[in-house]
């Protein structure tokens, strides 16, 4: 069980902060995905239970629920467009702002009732209990967004007082007031404990997906990428690289497991720098490698192949000096017949003198 502290949620705060941009979209589409249906469930199922209030109604009207009928069920109209709609999008931000827009129409389709109401003082009860469905909203949401929704809230408060003129506007502001400030403070403070779950999991996940010693990605994180057979990618063109560390047993038995080791690890960094941002790295054997680049030709990709394994016989770094041979194909649709033909690129550049880069352009 996490221990939390004032100065934990503090530093919490502060990686939050730090982190970038697209990360904290990956963050609240994760959170939005995991609570959405949850949230959906509830605000239907409010969007319903308001249509109870035609009770209330008729007891505070003299025995009459005609002229609140019409406001009371109205929320039956955007209900059914938010059931309608809410399935089709998948963006955390859209979802958000249905979530919203149907909680705000719960409240507009409360004070259209209102307004036939002979006795107007009780609408102090509802607008507070309206605090609970916001607390359910920011499960899903981020902070930013709950925020907004609540001045969406007030809004509809004081504009309405010009026509239903409350007699009691001040009680009304002084019960929702502080339920807005706490379930805002609460929902700052749930964020972050998601957050840190949210990362928690991501490590984990990476964990399963990442070779420890080189740190590049395993077969695991391979097997995520394909789908029957076929790269998972919208690229009209991808290229595949297979390289391996020449002579690789004879660095082990002259310098030891350790230099092995760290010639790996050398390999493994060196891939990642080189590699643009929409390329895999894969350790696919002991040493030997695959890098999968979405949008290159296999020419661009024999050119950085080539750049890369310049780079590794003359660099000064690594304390053990080595060097690669690597086989290039383009991706032809089908995984496994590609990496096969980039193995016998590889081979081929093995059997021809090692140290060189190879191109299949027959494939």
């Amino acid at each position: 069980m996490k221990n939390y502290s004032f100065i934990h949620i503090i530093e919490l705060y502060h990686t939050y902060k730090g982190t970038g941009v697209q990360e904290k979209r990956d963050f609240y589409q994760h959170k939005s995905d995991y609570y959405q249906f949850f949230v959906k469930m509830i605000l239907i199922l409010a969007s319903l239970a308001s249509l109870s209030y035609l009770v209330s109604d008729y007891q505070l009207n003299g025995n009459t629920i005609m002229p609140t009928l019409i406001p009371r069920t109205s929320i039956l109209i955007p209900m059914f467009l938010y059931a309608f709609l809410e399935p089709k999008v998948k963006n955390y931000r859209i979802k958000e702002l249905l979530n919203y827009l149907l909680l705000n129409m719960i409240v507009f389709a409360t004070i259209w009732s209102v307004y036939h109401l002979e006795i107007k003082t009780h609408f102090s009860e509802g607008a507070t209990i309206m605090n609970l469905i916001f607390l359910i909203c920011c499960l899903g949401a981020s902070p930013c967004s709950g925020f907004v929704g609540y001045c969406a809230f007030f809004a509809q408060i004081l504009i309405s007082h010009q026509f239903n003129h409350y007699e009691n506007l001040d009680v009304i502001l002084s019960l929702n007031i502080p339920c807005f400030v706490a379930i805002t403070v609460a929902h700052y403070l749930l964020n972050l404990g998601e957050f840190e779950h949210y990362l928690t999991a991501r490590k984990l996940e990476n964990a399963l997906i990442t070779d420890p010693l080189t740190t590049v990605y395993n077969r695991h994180r391979m097997n995520q990428l394909i789908k029957d057979n076929q790269l998972i990618s919208d690229e009209a063109q991808i290229s595949i690289i297979m390289l391996d560390i020449d002579f690789f047993k004879s660095v082990n038995d002259t310098y030891g497991h350790y230099a092995g080791d760290q010639v790996l690890h050398f390999l493994g960094t060196t891939l990642m720098r080189e590699i643009p941002k929409n390329g895999t790295v894969i350790r696919f054997g002991g040493e030997e490698f695959i890098i999968i680049l979405p949008g290159w030709a296999a020419e661009k990709a024999y050119e950085k192949a080539e750049q890369i394994r310049r780079k590794i016989a003359s660099s000064e770094e690594c304390p053990v000096k080595f060097h690669i041979s690597a086989g290039v194909v383009a991706y032809n649709g089908n995984f496994q017949k590609s990496i096969s033909a980039a193995d016998h690129a590889l081979y081929h550049a093995k059997e021809t003198g090692r140290n060189r880069v190879f191109w299949d352009r027959e494939f």
